[in-house]
């Protein structure tokens, strides 16, 4: 693939349960536009190889990519897609294009790209955009260093409702509370957007709550500099319908966003003492539109200080379901630590 500076590259965030598959769902059939089937794991595929990636032939490469990553070309349970490409055209196509190249990492994921576009829709020469959903922190880092022209789409949500949905919906799959997912989601959501916040690049903060509106959407195709399509409105992979991952209770048939997440839930999951701590530490929300605005006195700091150390609603419920899962209370503790360096 020869550099080629009509193309842009961008690559997806999320902060958490706020839409990210949607968003790159909704990109996935827009003319001129190029984006795999789901999330990419580029620096956790380059790192497995141990740091040798130039010791590799061109075969072993892909062919070791793909059984490493079957959610882009076989099937990803948990977000519900069905790529069902074809691995053996797949593979050749590949080789066909890398002939005679020497790949770097970088090519190797321009690579990634430009097969798969030749094998499904095979309309390389209207691509203009290709977008990468790098998903977590360290991929998204990772991806920037790799391609640092590119820009970044950031899909974010209410922090409440992010943390909610995603202990809710995780629960509900697994059938069980798990003290290092309560952690892991507490310290992302804010973790990840301070991360987005830090990046010396363009972005596009896309809010799980309006990604729906066509003025949001023309206002994402013209930071990506693209002509708006009517195609944006419907979630796809491979041009096929995405209904949704099967954490979401509630899914739609036709590739519609799903307003049913809109829906206000009781408020049975936090306590009052939770929203003030919770809101307090989700703080740099509030540029978005989040949560309540209020100063940052220093009463505010010593009652969230105190209050930190009480645990959270469904932190309790986690103890409660195994009060001798010594697990659970080290991320309690650990969680407190996260709050007090926040402070």
């Amino acid at each position: 693939m020869k550099k080629n500076s009509r193309l842009s590259f961008f690559t997806i965030l999320t902060t958490g349960r706020t839409g990210s598959d949607y968003l790159q769902s909704c990109l996935d059939s827009v003319p001129g536009v190029l984006t795999l089937p789901g999330k990419t794991y580029f620096k956790n595929f380059f790192e497995s190889l141990e740091f040798k990636f130039e010791k590799y032939s061109n075969k072993q490469l892909i062919v070791f990519f793909i059984k490493k990553y079957k959610n882009l070309f076989v099937e990803d349970i948990i977000e519900n897609k069905k790529a069902n490409i074809d691995t053996k055209k797949f593979i050749k196509t590949f080789l066909n294009i890398s002939k005679n190249v020497k790949l770097s990492k970088r090519k190797f994921i321009e690579l990634i790209f430009l097969s798969y576009e030749k094998i499904t829709r095979d309309k390389v020469k209207s691509i203009k955009v290709i977008i990468n959903h790098s998903h977590s922190k360290i991929e998204t880092e990772y991806f920037l260093k790799l391609f640092p022209e590119s820009n970044l789409l950031v899909t974010i949500r209410n922090p409440l409702n992010n943390l909610r949905s995603g202990i809710e919906n995780w629960r509900k799959y697994e059938k069980f509370f798990y003290g290092e997912r309560n952690y892991f989601y507490i310290k992302r959501i804010l973790y990840d957007l301070l991360f987005a916040k830090r990046v010396n690049r363009k972005k596009f903060f896309v809010k799980l709550e309006s990604s729906f509106k066509k003025k949001e959407k023309l206002k994402l195709v013209k930071f990506l500099n693209i002509k708006y399509s009517k195609k944006i409105n419907i979630a796809t992979y491979n041009g096929k319908v995405w209904i949704g991952d099967k954490l979401s209770q509630n899914r739609t048939k036709d590739g519609s966003f799903n307003f049913s997440i809109l829906k206000k839930k009781d408020n049975n999951f936090y306590s009052n003492r939770d929203l003030y701590t919770l809101s307090y530490f989700y703080r740099d929300y509030k540029k978005f539109g989040y949560l309540k605005s209020s100063k940052n006195s220093f009463l505010q700091k010593i009652k969230f200080l105190i209050l930190s150390i009480f645990p959270l609603e469904f932190e309790k419920k986690t103890f409660l379901e195994n009060p001798f899962k010594i697990d659970s209370y080290m991320f309690y503790f650990k969680r407190i630590l996260l709050f007090l360096k926040n402070i």
